[in-house]
């Protein structure tokens, strides 16, 4: 009788550990957000400049870079821009463009995120 109870403690904590480790645990799309932002050529042409950046919690995890694909779309139309960005904690934000050029209207979206492995980690695909 006491080993069974033992066993439930052991097994009690361990699944109030999990859920804790689950309840932490953030998604990519956590890790990176579209901000715009005032911009003098920019807003000649009735825009803001858009970029993608790391959120805070994102860069205070300090786990390595991050890189992000991202699509253009100009006048409602995908183009074929499918640009790599690799945000890190020295250079958190890359400015994409205007969100309004002399033609008209563009956006970008977001595509894959990943953390990529630290230089001298060993790489393991999961």
């Amino acid at each position: 009788m006491r080993q069974s109870a033992v066993y439930s403690c052991i097994l009690g904590l361990l699944l109030l550990l999990a859920g804790a480790t689950y309840c932490h645990a953030t998604s990519e799309q956590d890790w990176v957000q579209m901000i715009e932002t005032d911009d003098s050529l920019c807003m000649a042409h009735g825009g803001q400049l858009v970029s993608v950046r790391l959120t805070e919690a994102a860069q205070a995890a300090e786990q390595g870079p991050v890189e992000v694909w991202v699509d253009r779309w100009f006048m409602q139309v995908q183009t074929a821009d499918h640009t790599r960005q690799v945000l890190t904690a020295e250079a958190p934000e890359k400015e994409l463009g205007c969100s309004h050029s002399l033609a008209g209207p563009q956006y970008w979206t977001l595509g894959p995120i990943k953390r990529l492995p630290v230089a001298g980690n060993d790489f393991r695909k999961d």
